[in-house]
C-alpha cells in the first residue's frame, strides 16, 4: 500500500498581498511571505517518519516549503516534477495586473468552458493541464516508494483527487465544468495536506 501526502504550498507573498502584480503569482520566482517560513517550519516539525521521496514542483514556493522537511531527513531521496500551477491566462494579458482584477479574466475563462482553448503562447489549455495530472498519478502508482510526500500547488493537488474520485473518461467541456465546480468546494489553505492511498 502507497501513503502520499499532498502538501500546498505554505503562503507566499502573492498569497498574503491583494495587490502583488499577477505576472509574479504565475512567474516561478514568487517567494515565500513571513508567515509561509513559519509554516513550512510547522510541517517539517510535525512530520513524523521519514519519507521515501520528496517530490517538489519546480516553483520556488513549493521548493523553500519543502526544505526544512528535506533538511530534516537528508538522506530522503527528492526529485523535481512537472507539477506547477496552472497557467490558463496569458501573461500578455495578466501583466501588470493585480490580484485583484483578475476576477474578470478568470472568470472569462472558465465562463468559455473550452477545455482545448488557449489563452496565448504561454497559456496552457486545461486538456494539458489535465495531461500533467494524468502523467503524475501515473508516475506516482509507478513507484517502488511506500511513503511519499509531494510539495505543489492547490488547484493541481485539486485535480488529482478530482480525477482519483471522479475518473472522467475523457475531458470534455461538462469534465471541464464539473471540476471547476469541485475546485470551488474543496479549498485547500496554504500549507494544508491531503492524504491519498493508493
Amino acid at each position: 500500500m502507497k501513503t502520499v501526502w499532498f502538501f500546498r504550498h505554505a503562503q507566499s507573498v502573492f498569497n498574503a498581498e491583494k495587490d502583488y502584480k499577477a505576472d509574479s503569482f504565475s512567474a516561478p520566482l514568487a517567494p515565500l511571505s513571513e508567515l509561509g517560513t513559519k509554516q513550512a517550519e510547522h510541517i517539517a516539525n510535525n512530520f513524523g517518519s521519514a519519507p521515501d521521496l520528496i517530490i517538489t514542483s519546480p516553483y520556488v514556493r513549493a521548493k523553500v516549503t519543502a526544505k526544512f522537511l528535506i533538511l530534516k531527513y537528508p538522506t530522503t531521496l527528492q526529485e523535481e516534477w512537472p507539477i506547477q500551477e496552472f497557467s490558463y491566462l496569458s501573461s500578455e494579458k495578466c501583466s501588470d495586473v493585480k490580484r485583484k482584477d483578475l476576477t474578470p479574466f478568470v472568470d472569462a475563462y472558465w465562463s468559455n468552458n473550452d477545455p482545448f482553448y488557449s489563452d496565448g503562447p504561454d497559456a496552457e489549455s486545461f486538456e494539458s493541464f489535465t495531461d500533467r495530472v494524468y502523467e503524475t498519478i501515473k508516475k506516482i502508482k509507478n513507484r517502488k516508494e511506500n511513503l511519499i510526500v509531494v510539495f505543489g500547488h492547490e488547484i493541481f493537488i485539486t485535480a488529482i483527487k478530482y480525477i482519483l474520485e471522479n475518473k472522467p473518461k475523457r475531458i470534455t467541456p461538462k469534465a471541464m465544468q464539473e471540476f471547476r465546480k469541485y475546485f470551488i468546494l474543496n479549498r485547500i489553505p496554504n500549507a494544508s495536506a491531503i492524504k491519498i492511498t493508493l
